[in-house]
């Protein structure tokens, strides 16, 4: 009897033991983003014209790799290099426009030397005429009469794509297929990145689309559907350096001049979700003719297009004082009859400008999510400031390249305002970070799509951000965060769906230090609304605020500061006070670091060279993630009350 009721005892047991067992841990049956991946998707080679005829060309797509996933590399100017931490992911955007030519004619490559444009380069390269160069340039505006066929770029392409497969490890680093798209009308940046979720196999199917055949965002578009349709792959494109595309990134018209349609914003949408809202030329978040109550909107800010042929809509502020030398270019600003071109310009003023568009057509085409990333054509994707490499040959470390130009200094001068820019103003950025389920292909463009991103200017702080309707202060202190933000409401990138009845949206953020870097000074939402008028608005709030703000622990003869400031984590919970449920709006958080050394800090304790007056010494780098969107809905009976 005994036995008999030890036995059935056990088997309950046994049974109960296992039902409970394959309930007990939380994380059975979920299945939300939890990987933090840093990567940089916009980074230049020897395959690229500009970066071979300018400095570069020896350091190829396989060095660039090799260095991204932590190896050491020796630069163009014979400098060892490495990074503190390797990269998750990254690609090469070699330019599309004479894509790996330079370095095939240099190398005697004879079916391009037998071309007539072919043969004329080589005698350039021989003779070193900078016509190489120059001509070079014609081809991004579209003014190159004489060019190749197409099926030149075809072993060109291939050899390119197998290269990168050959980098790319499923979980452990992720190495993706692209280029640029690279038309500069008139010296308006209008660059993108193409980034291709597919291997080298299917990728070859096509030939890069290039400046060459159209300067166009909509052909561009054209060729990414058709691209998905013919080969069932996929592929998104990033737009890049809006604050240089003088107001032309983000515009009121189409490439034909007229308004901008549901055809237009559903095209835009579908095939360049993202912005790269950071990088070496500049910053891109806001300018402060647009943001003026912003206190922190004048951020590593570049005035006027990519060539600075801006005698015309620029003016000069001032000629005495740190304005009388003509090299300090933030004394330029657009003249006042030309302000519009800073809303078609920024990533927040674009975002405001949608709202306003959407109001009017009923679809927002510039709702995009964000990212940083390099731009460097040095083939070294270091964005630290102690770690920077610059953009070009010239801007690499030496105690010259701080008053050395970005691409040579023998161009024109024109009163400051010459073709090109002094080094002093590039800046050490940026960084992709995703939030993804796996470091693959699939999952990492995923997560691009659905703007699961943000960005920073170099240093690897974590920043999660959730919107929802029923978030409370309590749910910020609690374990399960990241669980109450997916399963209670939705992740940066996301629409917030419709109003629940009285209530407003509320905020979960989090933030962590860059364990390598600086602690937090502050986390802000930026707010963007549309009022009953159609206009625009935006406002900042400080949500979270070290005690010490506003103090600074920079030692600038040495290069140091310390993290006695600010905070090293933050998690909180905010509600818009000022909700109305009659207004479409967006949020994003901005995380700023305390001040910290800027690059040229370094390169003058390093070097022990001055600095002058007018160049940054400290800066406050940041962070910016993609937007939560509300969009306003006429209320139904129930909710009218």
């Amino acid at each position: 009897m005994f036995v008999r009721s030890f036995f059935i005892f056990f088997v309950y047991l046994l049974l109960i033991t296992n039902l409970q067992a394959n309930e007990y841990s939380p994380a059975v049956g979920k299945n939300y983003p939890d990987k933090l991946l840093w990567g940089d998707t916009h980074l230049h080679t020897n395959e690229s014209a500009d970066a071979w005829s300018i400095g570069n060309p020896n350091l190829t797509p396989s060095d660039a790799f090799r260095f991204a996933r932590g190896e050491e590399v020796t630069s163009e100017s014979g400098v060892r290099a490495k990074l503190r931490v390797p990269l998750d992911f990254f690609m090469v955007s070699d330019h599309a426009t004479y894509l790996g030519v330079f370095k095939r004619i240099k190398a005697g490559d004879e079916d391009l030397i037998k071309r007539p444009l072919g043969k004329r380069w080589k005698d350039y390269m021989d003779n070193e005429d900078p016509r190489l160069f120059t001509e070079f340039v014609e081809g991004l505006n579209g003014n190159q009469e004489v060019s190749f066929n197409k099926e030149i770029y075809i072993p060109i392409w291939k050899e390119i794509t197998e290269n990168v497969d050959r980098f790319n490890q499923p979980g452990v680093f992720t190495a993706f297929i692209g280029y640029e798209w690279t038309p500069a009308p008139t010296g308006d940046n209008l660059h993108r990145v193409v980034i291709f979720k597919d291997d080298a196999k299917k990728a070859q199917e096509i030939i890069p689309f290039s400046a060459l055949d159209s300067d166009k965002p909509e052909d561009l578009w054209n060729f990414l559907e058709n691209y998905n349709k013919n080969t069932g792959g996929e592929a998104i494109s990033v737009s890049h350096n809006s604050n240089i595309s003088g107001g032309r990134m983000f515009p009121l018209k189409n490439s034909y001049g007229e308004a901008i349609d549901r055809a237009y914003a559903d095209m835009r949408n579908r095939w360049e979700p993202l912005v790269e809202a950071t990088q070496v030329k500049g910053d891109s978040e806001t300018h402060p003719a647009v943001s003026p109550d912003d206190p922190f909107a004048d951020y590593e800010t570049w005035e006027g297009n990519i060539g600075r042929n801006e005698t015309d809509r620029l003016e000069r502020l001032s000629s005495s004082g740190e304005c009388a030398n003509t090299e300090n270019y933030k004394c330029y600003r657009y003249k006042e009859s030309e302000t519009d071109r800073y809303r078609g310009s920024y990533v927040r003023p674009a975002l405001r400008r949608g709202l306003e568009i959407q109001k009017k057509i009923g679809v927002n085409p510039f709702k995009f999510g964000v990212i940083g990333s390099t731009d460097n054509h040095t083939a070294l994707a270091a964005s630290a400031e102690d770690n920077f490499f610059g953009k070009f040959v010239d801007s690499e470390p030496g105690p010259g390249r701080m008053s050395n130009c970005m691409a040579g200094c023998d161009r024109p001068d024109g009163d400051g305002q010459g073709d090109l820019w002094r080094n002093w103003l590039i800046s050490a950025s940026g960084y992709a970070a995703v939030w993804a389920r796996e470091n693959t292909r699939e999952e990492i463009f995923d997560a691009m799509k659905r703007k699961e991103t943000y960005a920073t200017t170099g240093p690897r702080m974590a920043v999660r951000f959730f919107g929802g309707w029923n978030f409370s202060k309590e749910d910020s202190y609690k374990p399960n965060f990241v669980e109450i933000g997916y399963t209670e409401g939705v992740p940066m990138g996301s629409d917030l769906g419709p109003r629940e009845r009285g209530k407003s949206p509320g905020f979960l953020v989090m933030v962590s230090k860059d364990p390598n870097g600086a602690n937090i000074e502050r986390v802000q939402v930026i707010k963007g609304w549309i009022d009953s008028y159609g206009r625009s608005k935006e406002k900042i709030y400080d949500i979270a605020i070290s005690d010490d703000a506003g103090e600074n622990t920079v030692d600038v003869e040495n290069a140091t500061y310390s993290n006695s400031i600010g905070e090293a984590y933050i998690s909180t919970f905010w509600e818009d006070p000022d909700f109305n449920p009659n207004q479409s709006a967006f949020y994003y958080v901005r995380v700023l670091e305390i001040p910290t050394p800027r690059w040229t800090t370094y390169d003058s304790a390093v070097f022990g060279i001055d600095i002058p007056s007018y160049v940054p010494k400290t800066h406050q780098e940041r962070a910016y993630t993609s937007s939560i969107c509300l969009l306003y809905t006429s209320p139904s009976p129930r909710d009218r009350g």
